[in-house]
């Protein structure tokens, strides 16, 4: 009877163990960790959506784990969940607050979205990314600043600083969502010369580089939270703002409010478009293509040339196309920027390959 009780607690440690991996990649030069989260429904071959979490300042990536309850959302809606840790605790947020980073960390952010592609079966078009408080400023400068599609931002008690307000340019149309206690007594909610934007100021940014509606609908979500959306927007975004009367500096878990589950309904509205996904690579034996990744070009072996071909961006781009003539042939890729490609061969045979550009 014992052993009946006690077998399946082993059995959910030792699948939860499996679940949580710790990883490193080395962007400019510096070795960065973070904390993945794979449901127990993954299966390789069926694209999932990914969520990258981004700690506030001096905590960690176990400690926004500990705080948010993402894993056990991620089992329950079957998503991966991605946890990286910031230089020394911190972010490069453009913070004129002493101990900020100063590494890149937009760039490290992107690389690392790479990596957990190539590592998983991730739907590309379905990558998010949300923090709290120095995280949460993180998540402005990704949908700002990136090359990468983020599909839609969601920040907690995090606002954006005044050194990065000029270089927000977005080339893409994220959804974004802000969720912000009028209390906040670190990041305040009017804004200021230490925490940057207030939070208005913050809506006005999102707002006018979309596109969207002057005005918002403002509806109760509650006894003290007031829900604000912007809409419609453009590329079929919106920016929604749920305002805590009286909040302070926390990531809410309550039942009344549970920003968690918020984020996660908020996010599953957007979609980047994305190729990616929707050309899959065929398997095909008889291509063998290296080094891959890549930084300069690959070499594909086992062709029967001469026969054109179309590399693709995760924007579903156009970025090169040619043709590769002998049985070695080699597609250069110096000038294209780090990310995912999809390599078309335009045989008829509908023979794809992925490839990782460093």
């Amino acid at each position: 009877m014992i052993l009946r009780t006690l077998a399946p607690a082993v059995l959910l440690l030792a699948t939860t163990a499996l679940a949580q991996v710790n990883g490193t990649i080395t962007h400019n030069g510096i070795t960065r960790n973070h904390i993945t989260y794979v449901p127990s429904a993954y299966v390789p071959g069926t694209p999932v959506p990914l969520v990258f979490v981004m700690h506030g300042f001096t905590q960690s990536a176990q400690a926004i784990l500990n705080v948010t309850g993402f894993n056990e959302l991620a089992e329950q809606e079957g998503f991966i969940v991605a946890y990286p840790n910031g230089v020394n605790n911190g972010w490069n947020t453009n913070s004129p607050f002493p101990g900020g980073s100063t590494a890149d960390d937009v760039g490290y952010i992107g690389a690392l979205r790479d990596t957990l592609i190539a590592q998983f079966s991730v739907d590309t078009t379905r990558i998010y990314a949300t923090g709290f408080s120095a995280g949460g400023y993180m998540s402005h400068k990704l949908g700002c600043e990136s090359p990468k599609c983020f599909a839609a931002i969601a920040s907690v008690s995090g606002t954006i600083n005044t050194g990065a307000f000029g270089d927000c340019a977005p080339q893409h149309t994220p959804g974004v969502l802000q969720i912000h206690g009028t209390s906040d007594l670190i990041v305040s909610y009017n804004g200021s010369i230490f925490s940057g934007l207030g939070v208005q100021a913050v809506l006005d940014l999102w707002t006018d580089n979309l596109a969207c509606a002057t005005l918002p609908t403002i509806t109760p979500f509650n006894a003290s939270v007031e829900q604000q959306v912007y809409a419609p927007c453009t590329g079929g975004a919106s920016v929604v703002h749920y305002k805590i009367d009286g909040g302070g500096h926390s990531w809410p878990t309550g039942a009344a409010f549970n920003a968690t589950t918020i984020i996660w309904d908020f996010f599953q509205d957007f979609s980047c478009g994305d190729i990616s996904t929707a050309v899959e690579p065929t398997p095909a034996a008889s291509i063998h293509v290296w080094p891959n990744p890549a930084e300069d070009g690959v070499i594909l072996d086992g062709l029967d040339p001469p026969l054109s071909f179309m590399l693709v961006d995760a924007m579903g781009r156009n970025v090169r196309s040619g043709r590769l003539t002998g049985d070695r042939a080699g597609v250069p890729l110096d000038g294209l920027a780090s990310g995912t490609y999809v390599l078309l061969l335009l045989d008829d045979s509908g023979r794809t390959v992925r490839i990782l550009k460093q």
